[in-house]
Parts: C-alpha cells; structure tokens; sequence
C-alpha cells in the first residue's frame, strides 16, 4: 500500500509541476498572438488619393499610392508606388515625388525609400530631375531631406552629392556635401 502512495503521490506531484510549468502553452504564444493582432492593418485602401489643404483652402500637396495600409494603434500609413505632388501658391503643381515605397507618419512625416525621383513640372526651371534611394519629406515645415548619395539633372548639367535639404516654399535646395559637377556647353 505505501508503494502504491508513493507513486500516487509522485503523479500528484508531477501533475502540479505541469501545471505550474505549463510547457504547452508559453507566454511567449499570447504576446505572438497579440503583435500579430497589432501589426494588421485597420484598413487596407488600393488607389487612394489623399489632399491636404492650407488654411485658406487652397490645395497645398496631394499624395496618391497604388496601396495604402493603415495601422492606426502605431500611427502610420505604408504606401505601394506612392507619388507626392507639391502645389504653388497658385494651385498649379509644381514638384512631383515619387518612389516604390513609402510611409506616412501621423506627425505628417512622409519617409520615401527605393527609386526616389523628384521632377520638377514647370518648363522653365534649372533642376530637371533629382534621383535618391531615400527622402524624408516634411509636411508641416515643407521640406525634404536626405543623407544618402543625391544625382540632380538639369539642362546641360549633372550634379552629384552626399545628402541634400530642399524648402518647398523657397523653392531652393542644397547639397550637403557635393561629389562631381558635369556641364554641357550649349551648342
């Protein structure tokens, strides 16, 4: 009969360790299951067009993607394709960004990464084109910046860089540290 105690007693104990223990179902599943629920997206938009506006009403930037994918408990928007248009005080476009990638911060913090490429839309201005991998564009304070290497085209003109920091309002942009300048004499 003691023997027979004793092995109940050791399954008694067995069984409580087990419990205690619990090997078959971790902490670690229920913080899984729950970044896995944080990191869906509340919504999920393909084509969406998004336009902010100044205080006065006139149309100030446009931003369009292929998709959006919005995750509103972290604050922000990842973007597909996305396209950035920039608009004079006169509502006429002035700039275009664009990239294959994007996000789009709460903060109004739009970050551009992989063949980014600003065009300017007006005929008669001296920069073309400016090719990047990766842009942080300001909305509130209207700028754009970056550190990574910079190419700038323009008539007869080929400029390449380190870094460069752009005001929209004053339409001017600079270099932070400059490579290589190419010129092309007018024929």
């Amino acid at each position: 009969m003691s023997r027979r105690i004793t092995v109940i007693l050791i399954l008694l104990f067995g069984a409580g360790l087990l419990l205690v223990w619990r090997p078959f179902s971790s902490d670690t599943d229920g913080n899984n299951t729950a970044a896995k629920q944080l990191m869906r997206p509340d919504f999920t938009a393909y084509g969406l067009e998004t336009r902010i506006f100044e205080s006065d009403g006139l149309l100030a930037h446009k931003i369009k993607s292929r998709k959006m994918s919005h995750y509103n408990q972290i604050g922000l928007t990842e973007l597909e394709q996305p396209t950035y248009t920039v608009f004079s005080e006169q509502g006429k476009e002035i700039w275009q960004v664009s990239a294959a990638q994007g996000t789009f911060y709460d903060d109004q913090t739009l970050v551009l990464e992989r063949n980014v490429e600003i065009r300017a839309l007006e005929p008669d201005t001296r920069i073309k084109q400016v090719l990047t991998e990766y842009l942080i564009i300001d909305l509130k304070a209207e700028s754009m910046s970056t550190e990574h290497p910079v190419t700038i085209h323009g008539p007869r003109l080929l400029i390449r860089g380190d870094g460069m920091s752009a005001d929209l309002n004053a339409q001017r942009m600079e270099l932070k540290r400059h490579v290589k300048t190419i010129f092309q004499p007018a024929k």
